[in-house]
């Protein structure tokens, strides 16, 4: 059987038994450990209310807020990093900043084997999307590949059910297998961005590029930090002929 629909038969597993438990004994926020009342399938009222959600002004090419580096930025501007390198996409948004409550809902749904989380970022996706509708438009939706072992070991791949999420909310169609990685790369959590720049190199392929050439790539990752991983993945679908290739990621680390 493919990967992508034992997955999903593991992910409507997981679900039932998280529901089951959930309605016996209701789960705490998975990050400040009171109770949810008030909040949402994850995290608490106060914690939801301390996310710190992206908003202009940001870096027209990269997303990067504003407010962390300019006091004063022009409007359109472009943040130092872009004008002194322009990446290989052609434009980066994220919703949110990475940081605490939402790192520890991140920790929740990728390595303690929680897909139930994406309820709660299903709501993100949703008031990002109402505030963002009219500049995705025309594009198909692409998740940044995990490697096979890596699907098996966490049971689910966190990228394909984040832009299966995504196709939803924002009414795009999916393409999950357009890529795929093609080297298991090491975890690059203490990396450097020159480290994780070589650390990407080769890692993904096109499977089929009929279903991309020309066309309007947006893709989706859980969480952007130096750039390193979505801009291989840029360079890999422009170079087989990918016209515009934008990127989205839930988090943004500072």
């Amino acid at each position: 059987m493919p990967i992508i629909p034992r997955i999903e038969i593991l992910k409507g597993l997981i679900l039932f038994r998280e529901g089951f438990w959930n309605l016996l004994f209701p789960r705490p926020c998975v990050f400040c450990g009171l109770a949810r009342q008030g909040g949402g399938p994850c995290l608490c009222g106060p914690c939801q209310e301390a996310l710190h959600t992206l908003a202009q002004p940001w870096c027209e090419v990269c997303g990067f807020p504003a407010e962390i580096d300019y006091t004063v930025p022009e409007e359109n501007f472009v943040c130092a990093r872009c004008r002194l390198e322009s990446p290989p996409f052609d434009r980066a948004r994220s919703i949110v900043m990475y940081e605490s409550a939402f790192k520890g809902l991140m920790t929740f749904y990728k390595y303690q084997g929680q897909p139930g989380a994406l309820d709660e970022i299903r709501h993100l996706l949703k008031a990002y999307h109402l505030e963002n509708s009219e500049t995705y438009v025309d594009l198909i939706v692409v998740p940044v590949p995990l490697h096979q072992s890596k699907c098996q070991s966490r049971g689910f791949d966190q990228a394909v059910l984040l832009a299966r999420q995504v196709a939803r909310v924002f009414n795009l169609p999916l393409a999950p297998s357009v890529m795929q990685r093609v080297r298991d790369t090491e975890t690059q959590t203490r990396m450097n961005r020159n480290k994780r720049i070589e650390n990407m190199k080769g890692a993904f392929a096109v499977r089929d590029t009929g279903l991309i050439e020309d066309r309007r790539v947006l893709v989706v990752d859980d969480v952007m930090t130096t750039g390193a991983t979505v801009s291989e993945v840029s360079k890999v679908l422009k170079k087989a002929g990918a016209g515009w290739v934008e990127v989205l990621t839930l988090g943004r680390a500072p």
